[in-house]
């Protein structure tokens, strides 16, 4: 299917709570560029090239294809040619939405311990969904005032069409068991992330050896088992501290033994004292200078 015409070559809105944006890249980037936040996000592929990795996973992406990423999912997307790369991206806080209707829209999100929730969708066009981002687009182009209360109730439409879809598409007794090493690996982790977890204890659990167990994982995944676990931690301490436990408590509850670990790790990855997130509003920024900032792998 083309792409519409009258989608916009470019569109922003930013508040404290949601970031929308319609872009297009011009420029491979050869490596995917992996991080992870603590807010929702919703992308969907308008055209290009490109390459999506989250958790381990690899899609390929089609034009009007959509990805749900839930908080704290290591995710990131290749380049691939400097063909054209357009898509919307919507990231949010849950608070943005209405207290009465936030469970029922955010249960489209996997939660810990479902690996193959289905968070990948083709076809979006089937379900209009296309048109619902369109209308993000056109609120955040009308005045501050208005902007701000329009795109809430729009974006409480496009989950509520997202809902509407992933239930005819993804029933909740249809969901798989984990079957390949590297995802069942990673649900236990992520359903570990707060416990000690040892490479010796994770190679007799899964059969493998050490080594192997590392190299398979660094190819699924971009990172090692215990740099992977060491940015979940920091992002979950840095959600802890955000809501107001002090800075011991926040090392302790994200796994973490003792604290000058925690802090030398706090500080190793996002450049600065855990002291200065307690109780700071999040912000949905990768600049620097922001309280809560994306947690990226690049590097690693």
């Amino acid at each position: 299917m083309e792409i519409p015409e009258e989608y916009p070559a470019s569109a922003a809105y930013g508040d404290d709570r949601m970031n929308f944006r319609c872009s297009t890249t011009y420029a491979a980037t050869g490596e995917y560029d992996l991080h992870c936040h603590n807010f929702y996000e919703i992308y969907l592929f308008l055209k290009g090239d490109a390459d999506y990795l989250v958790e381990g996973r690899h899609y390929r992406p089609a034009p009007n294809s959509l990805l749900l990423l839930a908080p704290n999912a290591f995710h990131g997307v290749r380049i691939n040619t400097d063909a054209d790369y357009r898509r919307f991206a919507l990231h949010f806080h849950p608070d943005v939405l209405s207290a009465e209707r936030r469970a029922l829209l955010l249960s489209v999100f996997p939660g810990a311990g479902q690996p193959n929730a289905q968070i990948y969708f083709e076809n979006t066009q089937d379900w209009q969904l296309p048109a619902f981002f369109q209308a993000l687009s056109d609120c955040s182009r009308l005045e501050p005032v208005l902007a701000a209360p329009l795109m809430s109730v729009a974006m409480e439409g496009l989950l509520a069409r997202i809902y509407t879809m992933a239930a005819a598409s993804c029933p909740l007794n249809g969901r798989e068991p984990v079957s390949d090493p590297v995802s069942a690996l990673l649900l236990y982790l992520n359903s570990h992330v707060r416990e000690p977890v040892t490479l010796d204890q994770l190679s007799e659990r899964f059969f493998i050896s050490k080594h192997h167990l590392n190299k398979v994982f660094r190819r699924a995944t971009g990172t090692t088992v215990f740099d992977y676990l060491l940015h979940k931690r920091v992002i979950l301490a840095q959600q802890l501290l955000a809501d107001g436990h002090s800075a011991q408590e926040a090392a302790l509850q994200a796994g973490f033994g003792d604290y000058s670990s925690f802090y030398r790790a706090y500080r190793r990855i996002l450049g600065h004292s855990p002291l200065q997130d307690r109780g700071a509003l999040p912000a949905l920024s990768r600049e620097k200078g922001e309280r809560m900032q994306w947690v990226g792998l690049k590097g690693v």
